[in-house]
């Protein structure tokens, strides 16, 4: 029955409310207030995902892990969509790239906070045939049919979503989202029956497992790591389970006293696109990566001029151009991802007191003063603003 659902569901989301402000989560009012809004933001995605873009036979791309969705440890480079798809309808995808510094489109089974960790086919954008104006189609099909020589995908028997990662380098120049479209195959023109009370008994259902399991998988995910790793460690760059096939993350922890700094030296990567970014502990979100420093990527960060890049991650800035912003949080997770990479660098770090940065830089580093930080945060503003807002 409806009410019964809506009701359980109701009750799902009161019993993570009264677990939030107790182990196993972060006990900081910082911690669980930002908790709390992480749930209100689970109950967004949920909803949406489950309710407004259930049908696989009326696909529509749906955008989500933005600055204000975030679940699962989106990179902020990236903007995403995603899609329903069932394997018993054929599909197409069409669209443009945008000002995008490139796409990829992936064919998934669904997501790993809910064991499905398929990760079936995949396409770059740099793949695609496009005409002059760089419009492009792309089939999504079990087979490929006879003479079909155009962009196709093969549609995986247990697929159950497309996702589109688009990504972001020069976020100056860089801001606007591929425009893509998904539609079935022989359901142009056609119009969705009514949502009967047992489908939307069913997607109310969806969505509350999918927030349950969403708020407790990637809390104890993060947990397990750390407990694992230990702070002001980093673990080198490697595949991950249910990540895309040609990303290799690396990650880390940092505890840091307020007067404390900890310092990543690496050689850049040889690799289409890479950037360090940082994390919460409770939620794997990532951090208010629009009005803060809290990622740069290949195309932002300085290099020395011995080759070889130095990031500061602190409390208070540093004075210095790689500086990556806490924003107060004492403890959290820091992820490196290498893209299309040809190369996988070791990183190393120290920690430091803050006072004590500059000795262990080289003198080539660049300084940043303050005008310059805040022209650096508006560019990142303008282009959230640009990229999520429009």
């Amino acid at each position: 029955m409806l009410d019964e659902a809506w009701s359980k569901f109701a009750q799902h989301i009161s019993d993570l409310g009264r677990a939030l402000p107790n182990p196993p989560f972060p006990q900081s009012q910082r911690d669980t207030t930002d908790g709390y809004r992480y749930l209100t933001r689970l109950m967004v995605v949920g909803l949406q995902w489950a309710v407004e873009f259930g049908d696989p036979d009326f696909p529509a791309f749906y955008r989500h892990d933005d600055d204000v969705t975030k679940w699962g440890g989106p990179n902020v480079d990236n903007s995403y969509l995603r899609a329903r798809v069932d394997a018993r309808n054929d599909y197409r995808i069409s669209g443009t790239k945008g000002t995008a510094y490139g796409f990829l489109i992936s064919e998934c089974e669904g997501d790993m906070q809910l064991e499905q960790y398929g990760v079936y086919d995949e396409i770059w954008d740099d793949q695609l045939t496009t005409d002059d104006d760089g419009f492009f189609e792309l089939l999504v099909s079990i087979e490929r049919p006879a003479g079909y020589n155009g962009n196709w995908l093969r549609l995986h028997p247990n697929a159950g979503n497309i996702t589109v990662r688009a990504y972001y380098n020069d976020w100056a120049r860089e801001a606007t989202p591929p425009t893509v479209r998904i539609e079935r195959i022989g359901g142009e023109g056609l119009s969705p029956p009514p949502l009967s009370p047992a489908e939307m008994e069913r997607r109310i259902d969806e969505a509350s497992d999918w927030i349950v399991k969403s708020f407790h998988y990637w809390n104890r995910y993060v947990d397990n790591a750390y407990r694992r790793v230990g702070p002001n460690v980093l673990i080198p760059p490697g595949a991950a389970q249910g990540g895309a096939k040609d990303i290799a993350y690396g990650f880390g922890f940092f505890r840091l006293a307020d007067d404390e700094a900890f310092v990543i030296e690496g050689e850049p990567p040889h690799a289409w696109f890479w950037n360090v970014m940082l994390y919460n502990l409770g939620w794997m979100e990532s951090l208010d990566f629009a009005n803060r420093i809290t990622s740069l990527n290949g195309h932002q960060l300085q290099v020395d001029d011995d080759g070889r890049y130095r990031i500061v991650i602190a409390h208070r800035d540093a004075g210095v151009a790689n500086w990556l912003d806490t924003t107060g949080l004492h403890e959290g997770m820091i992820a490196t991802r290498y893209i299309r990479t040809s190369t996988v660098p070791p990183q190393s770090a120290k920690l430091v007191k803050l006072e004590q940065v500059r000795d262990v830089l080289p003198p080539s580093t660049p300084s940043m003063t303050e005008d310059q930080r805040r022209a650096q945060i508006a560019v990142r503003q303008a282009h959230v603003a640009t990229c999520f807002r429009h």
